[in-house]
Parts: structure tokens; sequence; C-alpha cells
């Protein structure tokens, strides 16, 4: 018997149609994460104007829209330059502009697919790292970042959705940069708007990313038939 689709996802999905395709049948996401390899960390600060790609991955991530709760897994990278921190010296803290950012994945039925990826050009480059303590090496990073979210599910329209506040992902236990198996977590979660709307359609509830280890997928699902 075929499942009749959600009422709430419709609903949402109706307000802020995109022409996008169903799901693919291949394996493969649609479009490959951008960062596959990493820097080689330094217990240094980075030069500026250096250009860091980074990998990342966000096992069991929360997307929810309505009274839809999605967990997903999604992988893909991150990719900053550094730029002067005019507050502070280089040698202890520097800017970060993203360049790039992209993740994506489904969740463990592959019943929906999910991409998070850099709204628009970031221009105020409000991310930053900083070297706490040179012996021995601690570094903080907290990265600021707008972003869209595209949810697709099996037979109903994409939808995609806009942060109008960043997200705002922070690691404190870092001894190199880039950073090697850190973990990241969300400071708060990020409302998710429809264009044009003033009123959230859903949330960022959790995003645990693993920045600098290898892109994996944590739960590998079955291909679609």
């Amino acid at each position: 018997m075929k499942r009749a689709p959600s009422a709430r996802l419709t609903a949402v999905a109706a307000a802020v149609l995109i022409a996008a395709p169903a799901l693919s049948t291949d394996a493969s996401p649609a479009a490959a994460a951008p960062h596959r390899t990493n820097a080689t960390p330094s217990t240094a600060m980075p030069a500026i104007g250096a250009e860091i790609p980074s990998n990342m991955t966000g096992a069991n991530s929360v997307i929810e829209l309505s009274d839809e709760v999605i967990k997903a897994n999604l992988t893909g990278g991150i990719k900053q330059r550094t730029e002067v921190d005019p507050h502070r010296s280089p040698a202890r803290s520097v800017l970060l502009r993203t360049t790039d950012f992209h993740l994506e994945g489904t969740s463990p039925d592959r019943e929906f697919k999910v991409t998070i990826a850099l709204k628009d050009a970031d221009t105020h480059a409000q991310s930053n790292l900083r070297l706490m303590s040179a012996a021995p090496p601690r570094f903080t990073e907290h990265d600021v970042i707008v972003v869209t979210v595209t949810v697709e599910r099996r037979d109903e329209p994409a939808l995609t959705l806009e942060s109008h506040t960043p997200l705002s992902l922070s690691c404190s236990g870092m001894t190199q940069f880039p950073p090697v198996d850190n973990r990241f977590e969300l400071e708060r979660q990020v409302d998710l708007y429809a264009p044009g709307a003033t009123a959230p359609s859903g949330h960022i509830r959790a995003l645990p990313t693993v920045r600098g280890g290898n892109v994996i997928t944590p739960q590998s699902p079955p291909s679609l038939p």
C-alpha cells in the first residue's frame, strides 16, 4: 500500500515549492560534498590569507519541520580563509571567513535527504580562531554561518528554508589547527524560514559535527530501489 504523504510536510512545501527532482535512485549524493581532504594540522596559528579546507561529519543531526522530526547522518566539508582580527594580535587570534560550507546526507531509512549549505557570501567574517595557550597548545574556534536547509522526501516536492540568524558551532578542545577529530557543538537551535516569511517553518535542533576526520557515512543505508 502506498504511504500517504505527510500532511504537515506537504502543507509547508506547498508554501515554498522549488523546482527540484525527486530523490535520485543512485546511491551517490546528487552533489558531492566540496572538500574531501584536510590542510596539514599545526600547533601554530595559521598565516593570514590561508585557505583552509576541512572535512566534516554530522551523525544524528536533527531537523524539525512542524511536527516532522528528521534525524540524518550528514557528511561534507567547510573551507575558511584567515583574515586579520583588528582587535587582537595575529599570533593569538584570526578571523575566519567561510568561503564554502556543505553538509548532506539521509535519514537511516533513506526516507529523507537533507542538505545544509552556505546561504550567501560570508561578507562579515564573524567566525574566529583563538590560541588560548601556547604550551601546551590549546585553540578555541567559533564558527558563525548563515545557511539554507533543503529537505527532500520520496514522491514529494523538495523544500528549501533559510536561516535569518547564523548557526553557531564551537569547539574549545583543539590542540592543533585545522582540527583533527574534534567535536563542534551547535550553541543554540536555528530557526528556519520560508523565503519572505516572518514565522519559522522549522528548526535545526542538533548539529553535532566532527571536524577534520575522514569523510564517512556513520550508518550505511541500503540503496534506493
